[in-house]
């Protein structure tokens, strides 16, 4: 089976998809692609965390360099292929400005896909959302009624609608999962240059045991609120 996984940032792929990832992985049998849309270059720019000095002295392309290389660190910890990791380098915070050339690139990677991983529509944030959209528009461009679209949700920017209930399911994480999503957590030390960010996903990961997905087919899109 052929997977294209979606995530708007560096990280994305962890707190998105990342659970059921690692069983998709652990099944053996699938032809795995990451894409990762934006460089994460605009992830200081808020004034709502506290940043470590380091961080506060950062240019943008550095911070955007660090993160792509979190992105490769990522994959590489996951035993995916590095050609199987498809890196867009949209600016972050502005993936609105790329869906048409993004969806002109997710064209050619997803015509022979099987299932396509994205998240949510109606996101609150710009560049999940702007992802949601490159993905769902090739699939729609190219008609791929066969497919299935795998939708994921981060908690902090929305949560999925009970009109699609039956499209969704729980997904409960085993321990050696959960220390498995701890270390990869730690790839992203860039996160760690800010406090209350990082000692929020610190505490999910350890936490969170049951993940929200849901399933649907091409004949699903637009009627539902999130796809």
């Amino acid at each position: 089976m052929k997977i294209v996984i979606f995530e708007p940032h560096p990280d994305d792929l962890l707190f998105g998809p990342g659970p059921i990832l690692l069983e998709w992985i652990n099944e053996g049998n699938h032809d795995i692609h990451i894409v990762t849309v934006t460089d994460g270059r605009a992830c200081y720019r808020s004034e709502d965390d506290v940043l470590s000095e380091e961080a506060k002295n950062m240019t943008e392309d550095k911070v955007a360099e660090m993160r792509i290389s979190e992105a490769k660190k990522s994959v590489a910890f996951l035993g995916l292929p590095p050609e199987n990791h498809h890196l867009y380098y949209f600016h972050d915070a502005d993936g609105q400005k790329y869906v048409k050339e993004g969806i002109k690139k997710t064209k050619r990677l997803i015509k022979n896909s099987d299932k396509i991983v994205f998240p949510s529509n109606h996101n609150l944030h710009a560049d999940h959302q702007a992802t949601h959209d490159i993905a769902k528009g090739a699939a729609l461009e190219l008609k791929l009624v066969k497919v299935e679209y795998f939708v994921y949700f981060i908690s902090s920017y929305g949560k999925f609608q009970e009109d699609s209930k039956d499209k969704q399911f729980q997904y409960t994480v085993n321990e050696e999962r959960a220390a498995l999503l701890r270390e990869w957590l730690n790839i992203y030390q860039s996160q760690v240059m800010m406090k209350w960010t990082w000692k929020i996903f610190t505490r999910y990961i350890k936490k969170i045991r049951t993940w929200t997905y849901a399933r649907y087919t091409f004949n699903d899109i637009g009627k539902y609120y999130n796809i």
